[in-house]
């Protein structure tokens, strides 16, 4: 939900609560006694802010309250249940969106070692503004190079921004999307939860074998996401090789028109990373 929106439907609730002291005598003068908290206390509960009555509690206790408008007292325990709201949406989004490389983070990509990776570009994609505007990016590399891990990074980044992701393996995905067509509207109720998702990542596109249902499947779901929607791709083939990868010219041409055309494009370089001591390769002489 937008912060206007959550400011909005707590001062609704803000209201009704000063609505209450008002009628039952109550001022913020008063507010410090126990007995009056206590009053409060069942009131925040019903209408849900648990937060706004802890940071009120916590208020009365301090001396500064005295010395507070009304205004700053209702700032305050507005900003504090605010907070609270985002620290939990923040979670809800990072528990579902499945991110491989959950501790990914923009700050911690090796720039160091030489692999194709443009910093400026890497950390203005992080800004997420890619994402508002409904365009796609794709990565490419060898097996190892890190191409996931960048992944996880914009995806943590995307999260922190206020945007709802989704992270799948290709192989995997496609497999249990072609499984819902058994399923009475498993399909379409399917289609319409990716439609909600502001950036789903395809990690490892081009691993396995594609058949006439995973075809037509990607094809629904990339023109779902067209122009609403974003999609990042990691994949071990260069973006050439995926019409073979389809394995069909007309739903080739469909599918990378609408994915491709619009995209971000990282060409990554290099060994595997896996090769190197940091990154848990034993008996291997470090990279500098």
């Amino acid at each position: 939900m937008p912060v206007c929106l959550k400011t909005l439907e707590i001062s609704k609730n803000l209201i009704t609560l000063l609505l209450f002291m008002k009628t039952s005598g109550m001022t913020m003068n008063n507010v410090k006694n126990p007995i009056d908290l206590n009053s409060i206390q069942p009131l925040c509960k019903r209408l849900r802010l648990p937060t706004m009555f802890q940071s009120l509690a916590t208020l009365c206790e301090s001396p500064s309250m005295l010395e507070m408008t009304h205004l700053e007292v209702v700032h305050e325990i507005l900003e504090a249940e605010i907070c609270r709201r985002d620290e939990n949406a923040l979670k809800r989004r990072l528990k579902d969106a499945h991110i491989r490389h959950q501790d990914a983070t923009m700050a911690d990509i090796d720039f160091k070692i030489p692999r194709g990776l443009n910093k400026p570009q890497v950390m203005t994609l992080g800004n997420c503004d890619w994402i508002r505007n409904h365009q796609n990016c794709i990565i490419t590399g060898k097996t190892g190079c890190g191409k996931t891990y960048v992944a996880g990074a914009l995806a943590n980044a995307a999260c922190r921004q206020g945007f709802t992701v989704r992270f799948v393996r290709v192989p995997r995905f496609l497999k249990e999307f072609s499984a819902q067509h058994a399923l009475d509207r498993g399909f379409e109720r399917e289609l319409r939860n990716l439609r909600r998702i502001d950036l789903l990542v395809l990690d490892d596109w081009g691993i396995g074998q594609m058949d006439a249902v995973n075809r037509s499947d990607l094809l629904e779901i990339i023109e779902d996401r067209c122009g609403v929607g974003s999609v990042l791709v990691t994949s071990v083939l260069p973006v050439k090789a995926w019409a073979e990868y389809i394995k069909d010219a007309t739903y080739a041409d469909s599918i990378l028109d609408r994915l491709v055309r619009n995209a971000h494009r990282i060409e990554m370089i290099g060994e595997s990373m896996r090769m190197q001591k940091r990154y848990g390769a034993l008996n291997t002489k470090e990279v500098d």
